[in-house]
């Protein structure tokens, strides 16, 4: 019996043959064969010529995701050869060093593990789990990882969303090995507790790490204000920068315990002033022109393309708000992590926040998230984080 098959619609192959890895429902023509939610399926142009393998799921608009372009099985001995090349790929980069031990190893469609993210924390891993092919293949993948790594503890972490779309019972567990709440890992030489099982996405925004050090050379002497602070990465990059002061807000108490910790824990306590309050609100009531150095990290605003308005909304508002406060020859860093929001378009919600304002503002440097985080080229549904820096004029 001949192997499942998925057969694309004439003229839409050109995309995958040149590198993009999602098959979207609209392009598929027909099935051939027997296939359930979570099998691995091959994958075939008009003309019946073999594009790849990867995991099929109808629940999704994104039924089949590529993560091979060769016939081989799926496997315990393909993850063992992923998780190696991935491995590979972050020492060519230089991850780990002495001084960063919190790195991305695995992400997702980066490695030909679609809806895989792998973080190190040290002597731990955390695995992010969002699609039920690789729910279904736990067991390999976890094998793999203890294999190639010297990992104490095995996080799992499914968030609920996910899960509940493609159709697994969401997980947040120590898999394996040694139960901890958090672990020491160290990003450019400052020393961080991470919480995999209780704070937001594996525990850490590894993304920013190069922004983080990239604000940390501007702060100098700097009156610095970080917005959306979660665990205080850019305030103790800015600390160890030199700032002159430095504010850090998040309207979570946890959040605010967490920098305070860090804070003395890189001997920045009493330079870094943590405030819980709303975003928002704090910008709204903040001194007209007192920070030389903003940060505004925001969570995603735009989680289906039906919230775009609100979105831009909302971050013409916050960027609006921040330059209020920024003095002259300021800097703004303003982020957006919301992949439905385009680098094209946040330029323009930048633009339309400093009209707001009355501010002028010059974009000096773009960035994306962090070397680790790879993608295969011309996969911009990929892309996610957009981050400006931006001099106040």
């Amino acid at each position: 019996m001949a192997a499942p098959q998925i057969v694309l619609r004439k003229g839409r192959a050109r995309p995958l043959w040149f590198g993009h890895p999602w098959v979207y429902a609209n392009a598929i023509a027909r099935i051939d064969g027997q296939v359930a939610p979570g099998d691995v399926v091959s994958l075939a142009d008009h003309d019946g010529r073999l594009i790849g393998r990867g995991f099929y799921n109808p629940r999704s608009q994104i039924p089949m995701r590529l993560c091979t372009r060769v016939d081989e099985p799926v496997d315990a001995a393909f993850f063992a050869r992923r998780i190696k090349q991935a491995r590979a790929a972050r020492t060519r980069l230089g991850l780990p060093s002495e001084a960063t031990t919190a790195y991305r190893l695995v992400n997702s469609e980066g490695d030909d593990l679609p809806g895989l993210v792998v973080d190190i924390y040290g002597d731990a891993a955390v695995a992010q789990i969002t699609t039920l092919g690789m729910a279904n293949r736990r067991a390999e993948i976890f094998d793999a990882l203890e294999a190639e790594l010297p990992i104490k503890t095995l996080y799992e972490i499914s968030p609920p969303s996910y899960a509940e779309l493609e159709g697994f019972a969401p997980a947040s567990r120590v898999a394996r090995g040694a139960p901890r709440a958090s672990v020491p890992a160290l990003e450019d030489g400052i020393a961080l507790e991470v919480e995999p099982l209780s704070g937001q996405k594996t525990g850490m925004f590894i993304d920013q790490r190069e922004t983080r050090a990239r604000v940390g050379t501007l702060a100098r002497g700097a009156r610095v204000l970080d917005v959306y602070a979660y665990a205080g990465g850019f305030a103790l990059a800015a600390a160890r920068g030199g700032a002159a002061s430095i504010t850090a807000v998040d309207s979570s108490a946890r959040a605010v315990a967490r920098i305070e910790a860090h804070a003395a824990a890189n001997g920045a306590r009493g330079k870094i002033e943590a405030i819980e309050a709303d975003a928002f609100r704090f910008l709204e009531t903040a001194t007209p022109r007192a920070f030389d150095l903003i940060v505004i990290d925001p969570p995603k605003f735009a989680r289906a393309r039906k919230d775009l308005e609100a979105a831009r909304k909302g971050y013409e508002r916050l960027n609006a708000l921040a330059l209020q406060a920024a003095a002259p020859g300021a800097i703004l860093v303003t982020c957006s992590c919301s992949q439905n929001v385009d680098a094209e378009t946040f330029e323009r919600i930048v633009a339309a926040g400093a009209k707001q304002a009355g501010r002028e503002v010059r974009v000096f440097e773009r960035r994306g998230p962090a070397a680790d985080h790879l993608l295969p080229p011309g996969f911009t549904e990929g892309q996610y984080l957009k981050v400006l820096f931006c001099y106040v004029v």
